[in-house]
């Protein structure tokens, strides 16, 4: 099993679940970086950058790893689009707008 960087704090709660799930499947794939860019369209420079939380992964990466990894992509994309239109405030953030 890959020892994963600690996330970025500026990530949101929901793109948060989204690249902690996507290190799961990764993981359990049992494939490196290297391999990883083989199977689908994107290098291993770009899943170190998703995996990581430098860069938000599009939709077809969540996809396409979802497939490598042998799991039905629909939930991962449907937490992808909440991640896009809503990622939530930072784990630890207080209410919005309030600095109280």
């Amino acid at each position: 099993m890959a020892s994963w960087k600690e996330l970025p704090d500026t990530l949101g709660e929901r793109e948060r679940r989204l690249v902690v799930r996507l290190r799961g499947l990764k993981d359990h794939s049992g494939l490196s970086l290297a391999a990883l860019a083989r199977r689908t369209s994107y290098s291993s420079s770009s899943w170190e950058r998703y995996l990581n939380g430098k860069k938000f992964p599009p939709a077809d990466a969540v996809r396409e790893l979802s497939v490598v990894a042998g799991v039905d992509p629909e939930r991962l994309l449907a937490l992808h689009a909440l991640a896009v239109e809503h990622p939530g405030p930072p784990p630890g953030a207080g209410p919005a707008g309030g600095h109280g």
